[in-house]
């Protein structure tokens, strides 16, 4: 609460406190309550803040006189010096301690009929185990990250970059099928939401993910992984030339030249280098297809197309030595 608000309750509770007739003595002892609450909640002192209201609300119940002004004063209080304690906690980033004084801020709203703390107090816990989960996943402690965001999930199941820490954290296993059922989680929360931005922040986790898995399987020869990974990458990623010409290899490199000819095909239709030589690598791969499925004319035809820059020389000794084009 602004100073300034405090300044007129405070100025309030004189005028109010020397006006009880009934009990002075016990009323005055509300009334210095409420001003105690006052005064520690402007030293941020929430707690014993919170204390001293309760002292105040306790009083006022004792001389029956629940309709107090002065009581009502300190119900609003409370919830509002809770807040600040629990928002506190989180922002020195302890989070279980604040996750615990949210549950508190929770059964004060309910207990003092503060609706508006405790729609706050709901929709803060799934963010702060989010927050908590997202800080122990830079720490490297995988299965404590998962227990936290697995709870931020089931207290916000829309809430999409919770799943998207749980898919970084497949990610580092090396975990593939965990990471494509948290990524599509993301993606369909985000999109239920209409939120773009995580969208966008999940496709491309995916996209890098796929495109590092699927280079790293070609690389150890692990080709029906690699035409795996970059058939799903596909699902993140706007389709592109080198996508499919990876595809045209891995294909070829199966024996599955119908599969390597379409790629090829495609690839080519998305080159957008017109009028350089950075095509010849894929019509040398059309040209393997073509000669592995035995069609002579197709392959002369793919390999000449492919007879320039770094596959002039590779391309020439297929189309005099291999085949012996004409």
């Amino acid at each position: 609460m602004k100073l300034k608000t405090l300044s007129r309750i405070a100025a309030m509770i004189i005028i109010m406190g020397f006006a009880v007739n009934v009990n002075a003595q016990t009323a005055t002892e509300a009334v210095d309550a409420l001003k105690d609450g006052v005064a520690k909640s402007q030293a941020k002192d929430y707690l014993g803040a919170i204390k001293s209201f309760k002292q105040c609300i306790s009083i006022y119940d004792e001389l029956g006189e629940p309709e107090n002004e002065n009581r009502a004063t300190a119900v609003t209080q409370i919830p509002n010096m809770q807040y600040k304690y629990a928002i506190g906690l989180y922002k020195e980033k302890k989070y279980d301690e604040s996750i615990a004084a949210f549950e508190t801020l929770k059964e004060y709203s309910e207990t003092y009929e503060d609706a508006k703390m405790l729609k706050k107090a709901k929709g803060t816990i799934p963010k702060l185990y989010y927050a908590k989960g997202a800080a122990l996943l830079k720490a490297k402690d995988y299965a404590a990250a998962l227990e936290a965001l697995d709870k931020s999930i089931e207290l916000d199941p829309k809430y999409p970059m919770s799943y998207v820490r749980k898919a970084q954290v497949y990610k580092d296993q090396k975990d593939e099928p965990n990471f494509k059922e948290a990524i599509d989680n993301a993606i369909n929360a985000a999109v239920t939401k209409k939120d773009t931005k995580s969208e966008g922040t999940a496709k491309q986790l995916a996209g890098n993910f796929y495109l590092v898995a699927g280079a790293n399987a070609v690389k150890a020869e692990k080709y029906s992984e690699a035409e795996k990974y970059f058939n799903t990458l596909m699902e993140y990623k706007d389709v592109d030339t080198d996508i499919y010409y990876q595809l045209a290899v891995i294909y070829n490199k199966q024996s599955k030249w119908d599969a390597a000819i379409e790629a090829g095909n495609k690839s080519l239709e998305l080159f957008g280098d017109a009028g350089t030589t950075k095509d010849a690598k894929i019509y040398y791969e059309l040209g393997n297809s073509y000669y592995g499925k035995s069609d002579t004319t197709a392959a002369c035809d793919a390999y000449k197309k492919a007879s320039k820059g770094d596959y002039e020389a590779s391309a020439k000794y297929q189309i005099e030595q291999v085949l012996k084009c004409k």
